[in-house]
């Protein structure tokens, strides 16, 4: 094989600026068996010995074209032989998995391609899969992301580098141009297939190629150099701001039992920019993988968790996603939040101290003769009450408040109803049925942990018995 130092020279650079491997690394090269790829194999193998570098040739059959597929597979083949390199052939069921997973040909064609080089990577032990992508291809890319209004992370094209799943992918030749790639095969006497497929204009990547690009390059005759250079100003701006919105996050988010849970204070605070990318990080991340989430919904949720007038709420974002505002909290999960709901216990009278447990709250239940003093009485503690034992009204129920509970508040002040009283305190709605309710024999509230006190059973001067509820879980 005839050396084409410009190539080999760039492509040595290319992967030294941008890490793509170390010496001794394993590589599995994602050969189709065009010449893009055929390329690719190649001036891989000239730089191994230089770099020491061991490949592994791999191909997928996906069988789309019976003839031509298997023509392919068996010229890359005898590729891989005549340059003494292990050869992976991959076969898979693209037909059965478009149905099973309700996708169209190319997405479950890619998708199982790129799980058989994942797993050839593994069993090779190999911490790179090299692909041939082009300059000519991240143009596609950055226009077909134009086209259909992506932001900068579509626009940045594809990565030199990228991990995934545990291996890094590589693109060494997106600094050359297809040209180049054809040129080099025919100056080394490399032979290679041509893609039937690729002329026909029933997919939208190859009308871009065939039709959009030929018209728009008579506007700008370097059209693929300006959309490269576009990728290659926006790719790495894109992942230092997904890099500061992964440290928002930790400023902002926390993980619990009711998913990602974050805190909308500290969000309001962060630049527009970064509260955008923290809710689609958190959408993506509960999506399915290559599922991305669009623009209006990642702006609907962004809004409305900055509003100040509308402070509790549920949306329900496609695929099981939902947020929930709870006032100065939110959460995102897979599925709607259950509203929480506690056991109803009954209490009887009895002399000394009585210990609950009633959900998170540990309760006590004491019965004393000593009369508070006035000042107690005056600046009450919320997680402790206390009442003329002798004027309620046994047994007592501890239950979770229901639909048109009413509480009669002190001193002759009429009555409220419990969801208002509880809004008014800001208890988050999938929280409010977990709050300890406290009813007489005759089902009236006496109290409700930890935030109001009804004006049944008052002390005064002629009490002798005082019965002293607390909880150990203050509320506010």
């Amino acid at each position: 094989m005839k050396d084409d130092n410009r190539l080999l020279e760039g492509l040595d650079r290319e992967a030294g600026e941008y890490g793509m491997w170390r010496g001794g690394d394993t590589i599995v090269v994602a050969v189709s068996g065009g010449p893009d790829s055929m390329a690719l194999l190649h001036l891989l193998h000239g730089l191994s010995q230089r770099r020491n570098l061991r490949l592994v040739c791999a191909h997928v059959n996906h069988g789309l074209r019976p003839e031509e597929s298997a023509a392919e597979a068996e010229r890359v083949r005898e590729a891989a032989d005549r340059l003494g390199l292990p050869f992976e052939l991959g076969e898979p069921d693209v037909g059965g998995y478009k149905r099973e997973a309700r996708l169209g040909t190319q997405a479950a064609a890619r998708e199982l391609r790129y799980r058989f080089l994942r797993d050839a990577a593994r069993r090779h032990g190999a911490s790179a899969i090299a692909l041939a992508h082009h300059a000519d291809d991240q143009a596609e890319t950055v226009l077909l992301h134009l086209l259909r209004g992506s932001g900068t992370g579509g626009l940045g094209g594809m990565r030199r580098v990228r991990e995934w799943d545990g291996v890094r992918l590589v693109r060494p030749l997106l600094g050359f141009g297809k040209a180049d790639l054809i040129a080099f095969c025919e100056q080394n006497g490399i032979g290679y297939v041509t893609d039937s497929s690729n002329a026909r204009p029933d997919y939208v990547r190859n009308r871009i190629r065939l039709e959009t690009i030929p018209h728009l390059e008579s506007y700008n005759g370097k059209l693929t150099a300006a959309l490269n250079r576009l990728a290659d100003t926006l790719g790495p701006e894109e992942d230092y701001l997904n890099e500061q919105a992964a440290l928002a996050f930790e400023r902002t988010c926390a993980e619990g039992p009711n998913g990602t849970e974050l805190r909308t204070g500290a969000f309001s605070a962060e630049p527009v920019a970064l509260q955008r990318r923290l809710v689609k990080l958190i959408l993506n991340y509960l999506s399915e993988p290559d599922m991305e989430t669009d623009f209006a919904k990642v702006e609907l949720v962004r809004r409305r968790l900055v509003s100040s007038e509308d402070s509790t709420w549920t949306l329900d974002l496609g695929y099981g996603r939902t947020c929930t505002r709870e006032y100065d909290r939110a959460f995102f999960r897979l599925g709607r939040p259950e509203p929480g709901v506690l056991r109803t216990v009954s209490i009887d009278r009895e002399p000394g101290m009585r210990r609950l447990q009633f959900g998170s709250f540990d309760m006590v239940f004491r019965e004393e003769r000593e009369i508070p003093d006035v000042e107690t009485m005056r600046n009450p503690d919320r997680r402790e009450v206390a009442f003329d034992a002798d004027r309620l009204q046994y047994p007592l129920t501890l239950r979770s408040r229901l639909p048109g509970d009413r509480i009669e508040l002190p001193r002759g002040a009429g009555t409220k109803k419990v969801k208002d009283l509880l809004i008014d305190e800001k208890i988050a709605p999938s929280e409010r049925g977990l709050i300890p309710v406290v009813c007489d024999a005759q089902g009236r509230i006496v109290w409700l942990a930890g935030l109001r006190r009804s004006g049944h059973a008052w002390i005064d001067g002629r009490s002798e018995k005082i019965l002293y509820i607390r909880i150990d879980r203050a509320l506010c």
